[in-house]
């Protein structure tokens, strides 16, 4: 799973997030978003049926 800012990336299974560059993750210090963005990702490993790119619902 690769976790990225920009759309084309070429992963075999990309999630998507709007946050600033430097930020993958959110603000620094925010441990409970962290936690949810590292969560959210993880998920689409398993509910992904095939390669392909999701923007998740942060940023």
């Amino acid at each position: 799973m690769t976790l990225a800012m920009e759309d084309g990336v070429e992963a075999p299974r990309v999630a998507r997030v709007r946050f600033p560059y430097n930020y993958p993750m959110g603000e620094p210090g925010d441990r409970e978003q962290h936690r949810e963005v590292a969560l959210a990702a993880l998920t689409l490993l398993h509910d992904l049926e095939r390669p392909g790119e999701v923007t998740l619902p942060f940023g």
